[in-house]
């Protein structure tokens, strides 16, 4: 049975660059919300006796942390309590999940996402975006000039919401397809290898265009599409 949860933690915006969150299977959620005050809310099945949780400052870093309590030297609780974060736009994000969602929305300073096992959705995110998946989903809608994602099994169904200009979009997966989707006026190079797989590639592709697709796979067809 879950303890009542009283962790709940205010932050000054203005003290923080980062924020860096932790869990081991409870869900991360991060939104945008305009004003002075960054709001922590421990969510999910919170447990005094398995979850160790905390929020502090470090320097301009906010570090948020739902962990399981050691149990023996070699053994720790799972802990499946997550977060939920409101912050301004400006601050850039870090997650690092074992095996939970992760949704983040409206952050424009970019975002580093490690996830064992869970999807991981972007909801209108810009600024550089790097993934890292053992398992699980990445999808939404964003703007990055330089994004990456390494994954090892699961699709990935990304949107651009403007055309991008420069940059690249850098993607390996061992097993999962592949679907970007870009504004009709976009001009990218797309290159693509597969040991399985097919193109289908609505945009075409110029080797002069500013901005690389390269896209790497064990085993999936990538598809570009018009948005």
């Amino acid at each position: 049975m879950a303890t009542k949860n009283t962790n709940n933690w205010e932050f000054k915006a203005a003290d923080v660059a980062v924020i860096q969150v932790e869990t081991d299977s409870g869900e991360v959620v991060l939104e945008a919300a305009e004003g002075e005050v960054i709001k922590v809310e421990v969510t999910g099945e919170y447990d005094a006796d398995k979850c160790e949780v905390s929020a502090a400052l470090s320097g301009s870093k906010l570090m948020a942390s739902a962990k399981g309590k050691k149990k023996w030297f070699w053994n720790s609780a799972n802990c499946k309590a997550g977060f939920r974060i409101t912050a301004p736009a400006g601050k850039k994000l870090i997650v690092r999940s074992g095996a939970g969602k992760a949704g983040l929305a409206g952050f424009a300073a970019g975002a580093d996402v490690f996830s064992g096992a869970g999807s991981i959705e972007f909801k209108g995110v810009s600024g550089p975006i790097s993934v890292k998946s053992g398992a699980g989903t990445i999808k939404g809608d964003i703007y990055s000039e330089e994004f990456s994602a390494s994954v090892g099994a699961g699709a990935i169904d990304l949107s651009w919401n403007k055309a991008p200009e420069k940059g690249r979009a850098d993607i390996k997966t061992g097993a999962g397809g592949v679907t970007l989707a870009f504004p009709a006026d976009s001009r990218i190079n797309v290159n693509y290898k597969a040991g399985v797989g097919n193109l289908s590639n609505e945009l075409g592709s110029d080797p002069s265009a500013g901005f690389n697709v390269d896209v790497k796979s064990g085993a999936g067809s990538l598809s570009i599409k018009k948005r």
